[in-house]
């Protein structure tokens, strides 16, 4: 159960994550899910798949803010791929917001905008728990923004690849002209795609219920959507061939009135 926009109910939907070529636009990988899976969850298996499948070394990825988290950061620059996904602005649920914290990830440890330190704690799934002292906060002009009520010290959530998450932010505020360009074209030719889908070939809705259903109707649209790319790609072949033959024709009949006019203004003068 999912909904896309915050005044609607929520209802049964999917997700379709789609891996598309940059440079022809053929469809590489379709993955169909519940529309309550986190986008972050699918990328780096698809983005491992299309290596598989394709045999090509994949150089940069584009992605929407959807799957702007720091796991997908620091999971594709392991890979040797450039991640070019704006990333989000911090959520602030705090007076003094994680933004204000510096993380030294040599020594693993965190610094609030006190200096005072914070050391690595109990772990969670995404991250763990980094704890200040109680001794520390106790004196803290911030101690009233900063401390939940009836907290004696700063508890605070660090995931595994914030460093990569920083790193992305830091990045978005001074995009190149060369990631802008990049991030344009992912806007028309992925974003594209889906729109062809759902408007030409009727992936705006489910024609049948159940996940099993809809991945048929969402590989069936990708292999659609690929014929036509090869259609096109023929047509233009074709359609070259045919120009460089007619070029080849003029051309070789020129040559022969030239060989004809010379050949007998030869003969004649003999």
């Amino acid at each position: 159960m999912a909904t896309s926009v915050r005044n609607r109910r929520l209802e049964p939907s999917y997700k379709q994550h789609t891996a598309v070529d940059d440079r022809v636009g053929v469809i590489l990988g379709v993955e169909v899910t519940t529309g309550e899976t986190n986008e972050g969850e699918i990328i780096e298996a698809q983005v491992d798949e299309v290596i598989s499948t394709t045999g090509a070394e994949i150089g940069v990825v584009t992605a929407d803010a959807g799957y702007a988290y720091a796991k997908v950061y620091g999971g594709l620059e392991r890979r040797g791929i450039d991640p070019l996904i704006p990333a989000k602005a911090e959520p602030i649920k705090s007076r003094v917001p994680l933004r204000r914290f510096r993380y030294d990830a040599r020594h693993d440890i965190l610094k609030c905008p006190k200096g005072r330190i914070l050391r690595p704690g109990r772990p969670i799934k995404h991250g763990r728990f980094f704890y200040s002292k109680a001794k520390d906060c106790a004196r803290c002009p911030l101690k009233s923004d900063c401390l939940s009520k009836g907290r004696g010290n700063k508890a605070v959530v660090v995931g595994h690849d914030y460093p990569a998450l920083l790193r992305a932010r830091r990045r978005r505020e001074r995009w190149s002209n060369e990631d802008r360009r990049l991030y344009q074209r992912h806007r028309w030719r992925s974003e594209g795609f889906h729109g062809e889908a759902k408007t030409w070939h009727g992936l705006a809705r489910a024609v049948r219920c159940g996940l099993g259903n809809m991945k048929i109707q969402a590989y069936l649209t990708a292999a659609a959507v690929n014929l036509k790319r090869l259609a096109a790609a023929f047509f233009a072949l074709l359609w070259f061939w045919i120009a460089h033959r007619s070029r080849l024709s003029i051309h070789g009949s020129n040559r022969s009135a030239v060989f004809d006019v010379w050949g007998q203004g030869q003969f004649e003068a003999v």
